[in-house]
């Protein structure tokens, strides 16, 4: 009886150095995230992946740079994530995988729900800014970069007008009710549903948040506990260490990728 406890315990502890060895090894895999030289739809998984100590490059390039290599981006646009030899794009997938890297994702399935709806929620609201920001109906055409049927100043006004004190306020105030008064969104715990709304709200705060679709700080009027949220993500040591690096970063150039002809 007691050499099959000894036997199954010394299992067991086979079992848990192996996850331990996958998991120190994922850590280890060569990690490359590209996306252009701002916050934008990368920030929240540069925080995630230093925040959890997760090694990686932070390769930052300009526009022209990017169209250049339109061709051979899996789809088309940045970020992209390139994890060992293989690379990945769409900026919900590569944050949500960061966030398991970093230990920032809920292992249960109810936080990872809220997490994922949070996330989501945080998502439908930006969408709404789209046709501010590329000032056109549709986002840039696939095949020549450009905004997709332009609208004329009027319409973007109107647009404007809408996304400023109806689409924004309103998504801001239905997301203040899922905070309610809990400290982080899943509980007491920071995950990248938190990370993703610190980074939008704190641009919004700051009057950077796409700085030409004229969306300020008027859209949170209402929200004190997402106010609250985001001065308590800001005053985190492993957040402002974060930003305090970012201060004196020089741009970093990994040159993963092969550059496309000038006429791509």
């Amino acid at each position: 009886m007691l050499r099959r406890q000894s036997s199954l315990e010394c299992a067991a502890a086979g079992g848990a150095l192996a996850a331990l060895w996958l998991y120190l090894r994922r850590r280890r895999r060569d990690i490359t995230l590209t996306y252009l030289d701002a916050k934008g739809s990368a920030e929240a998984t540069r925080l995630a992946l230093t925040i959890g100590r997760v090694p990686f490059r932070d390769e930052r390039l300009s526009y022209a740079e990017v169209a250049l290599l339109r061709d051979e981006l899996p789809f088309g646009q940045v970020p992209t994530l390139r994890v060992g030899d293989e690379m990945y794009c769409q900026s919900a997938a590569i944050l949500r995988y960061a966030g398991r890297c970093a230990g920032l994702f809920p292992s249960d399935p109810e936080s990872q729900l809220r997490c994922e709806m949070v996330l989501e929620c945080i998502a439908e609201i930006g969408r709404d800014l789209l046709p501010l920001w590329y000032k056109s109906v549709l986002r840039r055409d696939p095949t020549t970069g450009a905004p997709g049927v332009p609208l004329t100043q009027a319409q973007v006004q109107k647009v404007r007008n809408s996304v400023s004190t109806s689409y924004m306020p309103v998504g801001f105030r239905r997301l203040e009710k899922i905070l309610g008064e809990r400290t982080y969104f899943c509980g007491e715990r920071l995950t990248i549903a938190d990370l993703a709304f610190f980074v939008d709200a704190t641009q919004i705060m700051e009057g950077t948040f796409l700085a030409d679709t004229g969306v300020g700080p008027a859209v949170l009027l209402d929200c004190p506990n997402l106010r609250a949220l985001r001065e308590r993500v800001a005053a985190r040591d492993d957040v402002a260490a974060y930003y305090r690096a970012e201060a004196t970063r020089p741009t970093q150039r990994a040159a993963p990728m092969r550059r496309a002809s000038p006429s791509a």
